[in-house]
């Protein structure tokens, strides 16, 4: 008799015990539960239920639209990577912790809000590729994401197809060294490896759109770039080195875009993200307020961080990033507690600790001190840092800074009056997220004071600001807990921020 293709041998009974039935139950339930991560991380989900609700904003007008000009809406999103949620870390926050959850409500609210251009910080590789490059595919977007090759976590900057094309590509390690013209004053040297990362697009406009627009042709597309800078505590100094290299290589990036494109116009210049600086720290005021001078509580926490030396163990590009300062902190009281505990110890171990442990033990604990008086090397080391900022002949404005006060003026009580806060956890809360246009700067003039633009001077250099998405009070949180993201609010624990500008 012949065997029929595909039919299997019969199994020997005798094998078909307990506990091979139960091996066989496990290794199924293991493929399915496999199954359904991957279909997840895909955004499809065997039992799709209703979107759930977020907060929707208003988008509040600071200056009336013109209807013969070209106008744009950029977000900016830290949407908060999957791969660093832990449950430790967000104990009250339910159900919104999973990616089933999470990834409706942010599809949701970006497509309600829906940008022109969208610039995203912390989405994970995997969803990306999976899920977010298809279904912004479906709402209208093309879109480019980087990220450093150790993290499972980058960037995005997407925008609408039927206005752009990304013709050019150009990216920022911060960790790599800068390409310094000959009469440039150079940074000092960073003291850690970060592996942060920025990028930026050249969006060049499509011919329907200058059809429609002629104007625009004077300016031939838009350079916009996102980042997401250093976290750490005590890692202000790093960022001012970050801020550096975004002017920087922006300014490098039109001038290599000009010989590409043989012409002399400029560009609109955007930078957005995650910088991970409130308005009145250093690495914030270093992009804002020129010429740089860093003095009072400013300087105070710039000289701390110097001070402050990073553990050997702290594993810089951990998925964990931001769960890592807890471990150094840990680790730091861990050994305070072994000192006292074993005292026959102390000789041998102080014999094997070297000089950079020693420090590491004898760091600060608060990143901001009112008080703080840097070393010798300390203070060359930001007057470096300083002149460097300064040799640069470029500036950004900070459009939430300029148009808030306008529009809502009980919240922009912040320095350089932006909003209080785009970051809203249990623990902490800050303004941390910017959109930025990006400026030539006469090195030659005097320090403008805080505070000093207006919309209406926006217009010389090609833009006008004409709508801000609000952002919420401290009171308009709700009870506690109330630390995001929270079903029926926020879906991550930073809020979205967004522009609308005229191209003039």
């Amino acid at each position: 008799m012949t065997k029929k293709k595909g039919t299997k041998k019969p199994m020997d009974p005798s094998k078909i015990t307990p506990e091979y039935i139960e091996k066989q139950r496990r290794l199924r339930n293991e493929r399915k539960e496999n199954e359904r991560k991957e279909k997840e991380a895909r955004g499809v989900f065997d039992s799709p239920g209703p979107i759930e609700k977020f907060i929707k904003r208003p988008f509040l007008e600071v200056e009336p639209l013109d209807d013969s000009k070209f106008n744009i809406a950029i977000m900016s999103y830290n949407m908060l990577a999957q791969c660093l949620i832990r449950r430790d870390l967000y104990p009250t926050n339910g159900k919104i912790l999973k990616w089933s959850v999470r990834s409706k409500i942010l599809h949701e609210e970006i497509n309600w809000y829906n940008p022109t251009i969208l610039c995203l910080q912390e989405c994970d590789k995997f969803q990306y590729y999976h899920f977010w490059q298809e279904e912004l595919k479906k709402l209208g977007y093309d879109s480019k994401f980087y990220r450093y090759n150790t993290k499972n976590h980058g960037l995005v900057i997407a925008f609408k197809l039927n206005y752009f094309t990304c013709k050019y590509q150009s990216f920022i390690k911060y960790d790599n060294h800068i390409n310094y013209l000959p009469d440039e004053v150079r940074l000092p040297d960073a003291r850690i490896i970060t592996k942060n990362v920025g990028f930026m697009c050249f969006l060049e406009f499509k011919p329907e759109l200058l059809n429609k627009y002629s104007y625009l042709s004077n300016k031939h597309g838009i350079i916009i770039g996102t980042t997401h800078l250093f976290w750490h505590p005590f890692g202000t100094y790093e960022r001012c080195l970050q801020t550096y290299m975004i002017l920087h290589k922006l300014k490098e990036f039109q001038h290599t875009l000009s010989i590409l494109l043989k012409t002399n116009n400029e560009f609109y210049s955007f930078f957005t993200g995650d910088f991970n600086s409130e308005p009145f720290d250093a690495p914030y005021l270093s992009m804002v307020n020129k010429p740089v001078v860093y003095e009072g509580s400013v300087k105070n926490a710039l000289g701390c961080s110097l001070s402050y030396t990073f553990s050997k163990e702290r594993s810089l590009d951990d998925e964990d990033e931001e769960e890592e300062v807890e471990k150094d902190e840990d680790k730091m009281q861990e050994e305070d507690d072994s000192d006292n505990d074993d005292e026959s110890g102390q000789e041998d171990e102080s014999k094997v600790l070297d000089q950079r442990e020693i420090e590491r033990q004898n760091n600060p604990k608060n990143p901001e001190p009112d008080v703080f008086i840097p070393t010798k090397e300390s203070e060359e080391i930001m007057s470096q840092l300083e002149n460097a900022h300064n040799d640069l002949n470029v500036i950004a404005i900070s459009l939430y800074s300029v148009g808030y006060k306008i529009v809502d003026p009980k919240n922009a009580l912040n320095t350089n009056n932006e909003p209080s806060f785009s970051n809203w956890v249990d623990k902490w809360n800050g303004m941390l997220d910017y959109i930025m246009i990006i400026i030539p700067w006469d090195k030659n003039e005097f320090n403008k004071p805080l505070n000093s633009d207006s919309p209406q001077k926006l217009s010389k250099y090609g833009i006008k600001l004409t709508k801000l998405l609000k952002l919420p009070t401290p009171e308009e949180m709700g009870a506690k807990p109330n630390g995001q993201p929270r079903m029926n609010q926020y879906p991550s624990d930073h809020l979205c921020i967004m522009c609308q500008v005229e191209l003039l």
